[in-house]
C-alpha cells in the first residue's frame, strides 16, 4: 500500500518541482524587465547617478546579466531623455539653465558639442541626465548624440561596473542595499530642496 502511494505521489512531486521552476523563471523575467525600466528611468533623469542601480543589477543577475542591464538601460535612457529634454526645453526651470552644465554646452559650436558630450560622458559616476539635458538644448542631432554618448559612456560604465562588482563582492547584502537606499533618499531630498529654491526664485 505504501509503495503504491509513493508511486502515485511521484508524478505530483515532479509536477510541483517543474511548476516551481516555471514560476521562478517568470519571476526572474519580470524582475529583469522592472530593473531595465528602472535603469532607463535613472539614465533619463537629471539627478540620479547610475552607480546607485548598477550594484543591484550585478547582485540580482550576476556580472554578465547585470552589465547588460546597465549598458542597455544607459543607451535607451539617454535617447529617451534626449527627446524629452529637447521637446520640453522651454519648460525647464530657469535655475537649471543657469547651471554650469547648461552654460558650458550652450557656449559650444555645433561641431564641438559632439566632443563635449564624449568628454563629459567619460567622467565616471556623473549623472547622465545632466549631460543629456544640456546637450538637448543644442542643435546636435539625435544620431550624433547617440554615438557621442555611447563612445564616452561605455568606458566610464566599465569602470562603474568594476567598482559596483567590488561592492557587491565585499559588502554584506543588507549593508549594500542600506547604503543604496540612503543614497536614493539623500538625492531625492536634494532634488526637492532645489525645486523649492527654484520655485521661490521664480516667485520673486
Amino acid at each position: 500500500m505504501s509503495k503504491a502511494w509513493r508511486q502515485n505521489d511521484e508524478p505530483l512531486a515532479v509536477y510541483r518541482e517543474s511548476g516551481a521552476k516555471v514560476m521562478s523563471e517568470i519571476f526572474s523575467i519580470v524582475e529583469f524587465c522592472m530593473l531595465l525600466i528602472l535603469n532607463i528611468g535613472i539614465s533619463a533623469l537629471w539627478f540620479i547617478p547610475s552607480i546607485l542601480i548598477t550594484p543591484i543589477n550585478l547582485d540580482r543577475f550576476g556580472l554578465m546579466g547585470g552589465s547588460a542591464l546597465a549598458v542597455v538601460g544607459e543607451v535607451i535612457g539617454a535617447l529617451i531623455g534626449f527627446w524629452l529634454y529637447r521637446y520640453g526645453a522651454k519648460h525647464l526651470p530657469s535655475a537649471w539653465q543657469q547651471q554650469q552644465w547648461f552654460q558650458f554646452f550652450l557656449r559650444q559650436k555645433n561641431g564641438a558639442v559632439f566632443f563635449a558630450v564624449i568628454a563629459f560622458r567619460l567622467l565616471p559616476f556623473a549623472p547622465s541626465g545632466a549631460v543629456t539635458a544640456a546637450a538637448a538644448l543644442t542643435p546636435i542631432s539625435a544620431p550624433a548624440f547617440f554615438w557621442a554618448s555611447s563612445i564616452g559612456k561605455l568606458p566610464a560604465l566599465a569602470l562603474e561596473i568594476t567598482v559596483a562588482f567590488g561592492l557587491v563582492f565585499w559588502l554584506p547584502q543588507s549593508l549594500l542595499y542600506g547604503v543604496i537606499g540612503v543614497g536614493f533618499v539623500g538625492l531625492l531630498l536634494m532634488a526637492l530642496n532645489r525645486k523649492r529654491s527654484s520655485t521661490k526664485l521664480n516667485r520673486q
